[in-house]
């Protein structure tokens, strides 16, 4: 991706989070329930129609997987070498409850793994940008970016971030056998802000045991591992992997480098199948 391409997806982040804030300063918010019970509202669908007009402009070759289009068949996807993977409001239910707690989220992915990745909060106007092996980005509503480091941030606790909205059972559950061999601090976040706490320093694990689709995972999965974390699967153990013919994602750990150790993905493995 040329530097200018990159200045110009940074830009439609920003026109699209701007189309978010309309919608939520004006509190017309027209929420619908979509076949799954999700909600969406009509910030969803105007952000979702700026950023796929602008990439379809910068990027013309590449396909558009969209959580609020039409989702095309495996049979056609599978065969994608590369393309975008987008959640235009991903937290739809923290922006409901106007906390705040929103992002948009996009990925260009290569065949299963995402290559490069934006998380964009609209509320304070910041995005974040990962490229493959060339560190993290923080970028601002003018499209300026500069380069992050990974934080040395350290606590003699784990700080486990945990949806806000979709806290499962199975996830207590699983926290609660943590604490039995370490001191555990939980952090609720709505949307990908989970990912974004662990590429900044402030959270060590994000535990998912609760369904969540690929476009919520993507872009952080590549952060968290650009800064020596890692995805794992809790079924297999094996990194999680994309454009599955069933496009919700496996329960998950994502680790950061801290806890990144052979030592304690066995102690993990060991609690979840016990």
């Amino acid at each position: 991706m040329t530097e200018q391409q990159l200045k110009k997806v940074f830009l439609t982040l920003v026109e699209a989070g701007q189309a978010i804030m309309d919608v939520y300063e004006s509190n017309e918010f027209n929420a619908e329930l979509k076949s799954d019970n999700s909600p969406v509202t009509r910030a969803d669908k105007a952000s979702s129609k700026i950023i796929n007009q602008n990439l379809k402009i910068i990027f013309p070759d590449f396909p558009i997987l969209d959580e609020e289009n039409l989702i095309p068949e495996f049979e056609e996807r599978q065969k994608w070498e590369q393309y975008f993977l987008l959640d235009p409001l991903d937290g739809t239910k923290e922006f409901i409850k106007q906390n705040g707690e929103f992002c948009i989220n996009l990925a260009l992915m290569r065949k299963n793994a995402p290559e490069e990745g934006w998380i964009y909060q609209p509320l304070i106007e910041t995005g974040w940008y990962c490229a493959l092996g060339e560190g993290i980005y923080e970028f601002n509503k003018r499209g300026e970016a500069k380069k992050i480091e990974a934080s040395t941030k350290r606590s003699d606790a784990i700080r486990i971030a945990t949806s806000r909205s979709f806290f499962k059972p199975r996830e207590a559950e699983l926290i609660e056998k943590i604490k039995q061999y370490y001191r555990v601090e939980i952090k609720h976040c709505g949307s990908s802000k989970k990912q974004i706490e662990m590429v900044l320093g402030n959270a060590d694990m994000y535990l998912k045991a609760g369904p969540c689709s690929e476009w919520d995972t993507a872009p952080g999965q590549l952060m968290v591992e650009e800064f020596g974390g890692a995805v794992l699967r809790h079924d297999t153990f094996e990194t999680l992997r994309y454009n599955r013919q069933e496009m919700i994602n496996p329960y998950f750990v994502m680790l950061n480098d801290r806890l990144n150790t052979p030592e304690f993905i066995a102690f993990m493995k060991k609690i979840i199948h016990e």
